[in-house]
């Protein structure tokens, strides 16, 4: 009688389907491992992107903070240089304020009327005199009130002169004058007087 001596069927199918899952499995982590690397590749060139851009923006930064540090001292230096300007305008002013007021009260003063007096204390000026009539005091009123060194005009009284005027009137002008007068609205540059007029005789 011969005997054959044959592998079970069920170990070698066994072995085979052990075999099978093995290398499944291998694919499987293989897959796996590929998909972590290429997000941590994916996620390291982020990164290091994002490192650069922030590098670059406090680079730029720090530009502007030197720009803006730069503007601050130009700023500081235009208000230190028109505070010296304004400082140096304002004594100007006050040099050529009373020859100004001198000019405008001369310019203010009818033909017929003459000032016996010129008196000023703390801003505020006294002027005394006589005219020919009380037409020729409010005629020096007006003119006066129409000069920027003279405000708030008034008139305190009139009176007959005595012996040694004559027939002229005597009169008393109260204003506050101011030697660094605001230019007129709408004017440019430096005060002008208007032309003297003559009265017609």
């Amino acid at each position: 009688m011969i005997r054959v001596n044959l592998l079970p069927v069920k170990e070698l199918k066994a072995a085979i389907s052990r075999r099978r899952e093995l290398t499944i499995g291998g694919i499987v982590l293989g897959v796996v491992a590929l998909l972590f690397l290429g997000l941590y590749l994916e996620q390291y060139f982020r990164l290091s992107k994002l490192t650069k851009e922030l590098a670059d923006l406090r680079g730029e930064i720090q530009a502007l903070d030197t720009k803006v540090k730069q503007v601050g001292d130009l700023q500081n230096k235009v208000k230190e240089f028109t505070s010296k300007h304004r400082i140096i305008s304002d004594l100007n002013k006050k040099r050529a304020g009373p020859v100004g007021v001198m000019e405008s009260l001369s310019f203010a003063t009818p033909p017929r009327l003459w000032l016996t007096e010129f008196k000023e204390t703390g801003g505020r000026l006294t002027l005394t005199g006589i005219a020919a009539d009380n037409q020729t005091v409010a005629e020096f009123l007006r003119a006066l009130a129409t000069h920027a060194y003279f405000k708030d005009v008034e008139l305190v009284e009139t009176s007959q002169g005595g012996q040694d005027s004559g027939p002229f009137k005597k009169f008393s002008i109260k204003s506050a004058i101011s030697y660094l007068p605001a230019p007129p609205s709408g004017a440019k540059g430096d005060f002008k007087a208007p032309a003297k007029e003559e009265k017609k005789s």
